[in-house]
């Protein structure tokens, strides 16, 4: 029944009660009821339809009001989400309104389920919450990030957040979702967030929207975060790795060009600025052809990059090749050039790196020469060794007939041609070994004085007229003790530096003089205590830089032109020093001329070391016993004989291995006299090592041609050892032996040593870091 047929219906009841009320009260009035019974019957109707008329509009209005009810309660229950509970009775009109009702609820569900959908589909979190910064809405990624717990408020939740530095700290209410509910409109603001439980940080970026009602009301807001950390540290390394690539190509030592494949020069580094002279605008655009390339070889250049290119891969493919090339000057240079062919598109970019090699080339060549007079050097080293053998032979044998001869003038005067031909040998053979670099150091008392003239004697008609040499010599100058040929080759090394240095002419002064040092003064110098000899070159040339000035006696550093000095001079002058015990130093100021000052140690006092005129002290012999071992039986005859001459005992061995056989039979002995170089598994350096670990102390007297770096690795002698070269004289002989059987020993039984050598040093350097450019 509709709403209207109920109002109708109650209607008619209405009626049909008033209708039988006025007809009772006609009734009554015609049977002559009384006016007061007829008011009372009146009144008794009255009450009744008006019992009947509320009876009928409670039972309207609850017909009426239970399904409204219904309807209100379902409507409420559709926003939250609750089922709706439609009335199932009521009037035609409730019952269209509830079909209405549950369509519209069929059709908002089904827009809320894609939303939902929709809004957990989205990979990235996605938060919805209301002005209490609750959250209403999160998607599966939210809560995810949110560790699943969604009743907390966002101002309290699991992060800490940062600026997008990572370190500056930023309050919760400058998040983004905070700002947007304060009606904000926040677009990709990237920060980081750090989790309180783990301290996991991760950078994101948001984006946020305040939320209003339809009356414009802020209600909430919404906000989508992405993580942007693998993207941040993409792109970070896609930066650091360009920054490395332009760092090492603006710190790389080669020249780097970068070209397109028609040769278009597209960079141009500093390095590259410095070795061709173009700068980075001069150079970009142009053809590098026509930029560095002499005309003879831009064809051929061109004609290579084809190739080069025709064979180039997708992958990124090398090559080198080496060509001149022109400076901006004019000048041209050998260069190593290093090409990649990277493929961009159908397109190539071509790099290059480009290296002088002109100072290598020519290093080459002269290593080359090097190399050969190594070989040559070996060759007449060997020779020498046993020339020297049978020179000794000689030189022995010619004493002897001198003496036999010595009342017969004619035979006495070609014993005195043999003696002066034998002693041109032994002259060549010590130039042989000179050349071969095979003689060891041998320190002796020099006049410095005298030396230092004989070298000026010998410089004054070689460095030119236009140089004027003075000299000034200390009259009480003190003896040095150190090897003259070193100290004149030293000596002469420096004035020549000297006049490179006066090119239009000058002054040479070449002084000498003494000075004691205390320990202090001697820290200062480089040296220790004592007494020392000094000897000064000076020049009034252009002076060095002080740029350069602790360089000049690194090896191979130069500042002659390529090709007119090794830049090794100064390095062998200081090693030679350092090597006799002293020291150099170098006083320059550019403009002002430079001074060479060289310490060399003064000789004790005692029997002179150098070489003399054959007297009485010097054939001096003894008593003692001597174990001689010699591989050459001529000269290990012959100085058997000259030994027990000199009143000596002689115990002989041909070899090592004999010698130590009489050493572990516990023959006796004052004094080992071995040749360095023999056949065999031991030479003497390694036999007087296994005697000194049986005899202490051991004194020993070594003897050889040739010492080929037995005893120093640097050529040198070696601390402590005592060195005869033959050929050698009686006298020599005679001298030495005493000498090693007289000379100190330190507490253990040792010999005293020589003074510090830096040799070995540059040696090392020498081996490990060859000329190579």
């Amino acid at each position: 029944m509709t709403l209207s047929s109920r109002l109708a219906l109650a209607m008619v009841l209405l009626v049909v009660v008033a209708c039988c009320l006025v007809g009772a009260c006609a009734y009554y009035f015609l049977t002559g009821v009384s006016l007061a019974a007829l008011a009372s019957a009146a009144l008794a109707g009255a009450a009744i339809a008006m019992v009947v008329a509320l009876a009928l509009a409670v039972a309207i209005a609850r017909s009426l009001s239970r399904p409204l009810r219904q309807l209100t309660a379902a409507a409420r229950a559709l926003p939250r989400g609750q089922p709706m509970v439609l009335p199932a009775d009521g009037c035609r009109e409730i019952a269209d309104l509830a079909a209405a009702f549950a369509d519209m609820s069929a059709r908002l569900g089904t827009r809320l389920a894609l939303l939902e959908q929709t809004v957990q589909s989205i990979s990235d979190p996605v938060l919805v919450i209301d002005v209490n910064e609750k959250i209403v809405v999160a998607n599966a990624a939210a809560k995810r990030l949110m560790g699943g717990d969604l009743s907390i408020i966002v101002r309290s939740n699991p992060f800490r957040y940062f600026l997008a530095d990572g370190v500056t700290r930023a309050a919760p209410e400058d998040s983004p979702m905070t700002r947007a509910l304060h009606g904000e409109r926040i677009d990709d603001l990237e920060f980081v967030v750090e989790s309180k439980a783990t301290g996991v940080r991760e950078t994101v970026a948001a984006t946020a929207r305040p939320l209003r009602d339809v009356v414009g009301h802020l209600c909430g807001a919404v906000a989508l975060v992405r993580n942007v950390t693998e993207q941040k540290r993409a792109y970070q390394a896609l930066i650091d790795s360009e920054q490395m690539a332009q760092s090492i190509v603006d710190s790389a030592l080669d020249a780097f060009v970068q070209t397109d494949e028609t040769c278009v020069i597209l960079d141009w580094s500093p390095n590259a600025e410095a070795l061709m002279g173009w700068t980075r605008a001069e150079a970009v655009g142009r053809g590098v052809d026509e930029l560095v390339f002499p005309e003879s070889q831009r064809t051929v250049h061109r004609q290579w990059v084809d190739h080069f290119l025709s064979e180039a891969s997708a992958d990124a493919t090398g090559g080198r090749y080496e060509a001149p090339l022109l400076h901006k000057n004019g000048r041209e240079f050998f260069a190593e050039v290093s090409l990649t062919a990277l493929r961009r598109g159908d397109r190539f970019i071509i790099n290059a790196f480009v290296r002088d090699i002109t100072a290598k080339r020519a290093a080459e060549e002269q290593l080359f020469q090097a190399q050969k007079m190594e070989s040559v050097g070996q060759l007449t080293g060997g020779i020498a060794h046993d020339f020297n053998n049978m020179l000794t032979v000689i030189t022995g044998t010619i004493e002897i007939l001198a003496e036999g001869v010595q009342d017969n003038p004619a035979l006495a005067g070609i014993v005195k041609m043999i003696d002066d031909a034998a002693n041109r040998a032994a002259q060549l053979t010590a130039n042989l070994l000179a050349f071969a670099r095979r003689q060891p150091l041998q320190p002796v008392e020099t006049d410095v004085n005298v030396l230092v003239g004989e070298v000026v004697q010998l410089l004054s008609p070689t460095l030119g007229r236009q140089l004027e040499i003075e000299t000034v010599f200390d009259e009480q100058g003190w003896p040095a003790l150190v090897d003259r040929s070193q100290l004149s080759s030293a000596l002469v090394n420096l004035a020549i530096n000297g006049r490179d240095a006066m090119p239009d002419g000058g002054r040479l002064m070449l002084r000498t003089n003494n000075v004691s040092f205390d320990a202090h003064e001697a820290a200062a110098n480089g040296l220790g205590h004592g007494d020392y000899v000094v000897i000064e070159i000076a020049d009034t040339g252009a002076g060095i830089p002080a740029g350069i000035r602790e360089r000049i006696f690194e090896p191979f550093f130069s500042t002659k032109q390529f090709g007119t000095g090794s830049g090794l001079g100064l390095s062998m002058v200081f090693g030679f020093v350092k090597q006799s015990g002293g020291n150099i130093v170098v006083l320059s100021e550019e403009g002002k001329g430079t001074t060479f000052r060289i310490y060399l140690p003064k000789a004790n006092s005692g029997p002179s070391a150098s070489v003399a005129a054959v007297g009485d002290e010097e054939l001096r012999g003894g008593t003692e016993t001597i174990l001689c071992v010699e591989d050459d039986d001529f000269v290990r005859d012959l100085v058997t004989v000259r030994l027990r001459n000199l009143g000596y005992a002689v115990i002989s061995a041909p070899n090592g291995a004999a010698a130590l056989e009489l050493v572990n039979a516990g023959t006796a002995f004052d004094l080992l006299f071995t040749d360095i170089v023999m056949p065999g598994n031991m030479n003497g350096r390694q036999l007087a090592e296994k005697v000194a670990g049986l005899r202490q102390p051991l004194r020993v007297l070594y003897t050889s041609g040739n010492t080929f770096g037995v005893l120093s690795s640097d050529g040198g002698l070696g601390e402590g050892v005592l060195l005869l070269t033959k050929p050698y004289r009686r006298a020599e002989l005679a001298r030495m032996v005493r000498l090693g059987l007289e000379r100190p020993l330190d507490h253990v039984g040792d010999p005293i040593p020589t003074p510090y050598s830096v040799q070995e040093d540059v040696e090392r350097f020498l081996k490990e870091s060859p000329p190579k450019g």
